[in-house]
């Protein structure tokens, strides 16, 4: 997971008490700025259907982006600098139209891009959500969960979907874990232009990972599974943009896009 450059915010909140009840935020999240030491990268899980395991799961909230417009008190746009510092976070960047989310990133004065936090944190659950994202220089997806305390990297991170490549073949996963940043992962190629699902199952004992129904990644591990309530956001700002902002060629679309067509939530039946 590349860094994820600071929003506008200033100083980060304090580490809530562990809760699955929501909590919503006013401003736009921190996002972290310093270089993350290159992952150890993990063998896939051999493949098998996705069928929800531990204790069941049932349904708790989400998103169908049908609505006329991007429902503004669950979903916090950033505003202000940025990914690695380029250009800034728009929050016109984000729209939503026919049933769909799209966030559009540009190069024009210095890059535009765009991303959100998802106002709902909770410890424990499943996310679900069906994306894809447009090929072209120098933007990429994260979408992932972000510790509510904003305490990276101690509180953790997890990485669902990151899609760097300009070709978009790629998908990445990372759990972020300790002071140090350490972080492991998966890697699943496909064509990620196209529509794909993707969820993560996280539980006190194991982190696992799917896309497009089979497990990909698991790990069982204490020490790497987050402890604190996190949230989901959705972000196009990943990867070297400054590619595309210093040199542009005919190869380089005016602007590329990111789009969710649904994002679902689940909770641990216990």
């Amino acid at each position: 997971a590349p860094p994820i450059a600071s929003s506008a915010t200033p100083t980060p909140s304090a580490t809530p008490t562990p809760s699955a009840i929501p909590t919503r935020r006013a401003a736009a999240p921190a996002r972290r700025s310093t270089t993350k030491a290159a992952p150890v990268v993990a063998a896939a899980v051999a493949p098998q259907p996705q069928v929800p395991t531990g204790p069941g799961w049932r349904p708790i909230g989400g998103d169908e982006f049908d609505a006329a417009s991007l429902d503004t008190d669950r979903w916090n746009r950033y505003d202000g600098v940025g990914g690695f510092g380029n250009g800034r976070r728009d929050p016109d960047t984000i729209t939503q139209s026919g049933g769909r989310l799209r966030i559009t990133a540009t190069g024009e004065g210095g890059g535009r891009s765009g991303g959100m936090a998802d106002s709902m944190g909770r410890l424990h659950g499943r996310w679900e959500f069906r994306a894809r994202t447009d090929a072209g220089r120098g933007f990429g997806s994260a979408i992932l969960l972000w510790p509510d305390s904003e305490n990276f990297p101690v509180d953790g991170e997890i990485d669902i979907m990151e899609v760097p490549h300009e070709t978009r073949d790629l998908a990445h996963f990372f759990v972020h874990w300790g002071e140090a940043n350490n972080a492991q992962g998966g890697v699943v190629p496909g064509d990620y232009t196209r529509w794909h699902t993707f969820a993560v199952e996280w539980l006190p004992d194991r982190i696992t990972w799917f896309v497009d129904g089979v497990q990909q990644y698991e790990t069982t591990d204490l020490e790497r599974i987050p402890t604190k309530p996190m949230h989901l956001t959705i972000q196009l700002d990943q990867g070297p943009k400054e590619n595309w902002i210093e040199a542009p060629d005919e190869s380089t679309p005016a602007q590329i896009g990111l789009e969710v067509d649904w994002v679902r939530v689940y909770a641990p039946v216990s």
